[in-house]
């Protein structure tokens, strides 16, 4: 069984349900697998083991990222593509 491996500072359960879905569904489409034999993992970094800069993510979060440190900035926003 084919297994997807994220790698990844914190998301929201929103975000990994959103992205489960959509990976799943491209590599099922691609391989012919289905869809309930192919795998996901989330592998989540706390914002203090990933930095850039020089500076930790828990010093200063990348404003642009939609997750949990900053989940309070995207609250009502709608989702765009």
């Amino acid at each position: 069984m084919p297994a997807i491996i994220i790698h990844s500072i914190e998301m929201t359960d929103e975000q990994k349900k959103i992205i489960a879905d959509k990976f799943i569904s491209a590599f099922s489409e691609v391989s012919n697998v289905p869809k309930d034999r192919i795998y996901l993992f989330f592998n989540g970094y706390n914002l203090n083991e990933a930095a850039t800069g020089g500076k930790l993510f828990s010093e200063n979060p990348p404003m642009n990222a939609k997750a949990k440190f900053n989940e309070g900035e995207w609250a009502g926003k709608e989702n765009t593509k």
